[in-house]
């Protein structure tokens, strides 16, 4: 199955992929240089599946947004 959308909307999506995974990315870091509670603090182990979930999604969405591009 093949989608024509125009590229505008293929990178839109793209950039909001990539929108939904940089706060968590950020968080990540900041929590390793103790800046902020680190994820593991917040979520706990068993809770990292919550993070984990949107930037594998946001992931998936980018990479459908950019496909061919």
């Amino acid at each position: 199955m093949r989608f024509n959308w125009p590229p505008f909307g293929r990178r839109l999506l793209g950039y909001l992929g990539i929108a939904m995974v940089l706060p968590w990315v950020i968080w990540f870091i900041a929590g390793l240089f103790g800046w902020e509670p680190s994820l593991i603090t917040t979520f706990g182990v068993p809770g990292l599946r919550i993070p984990a979930s949107f930037a594998i999604g946001g992931l998936l969405i980018a990479a459908i947004g950019f496909w061919q591009d």
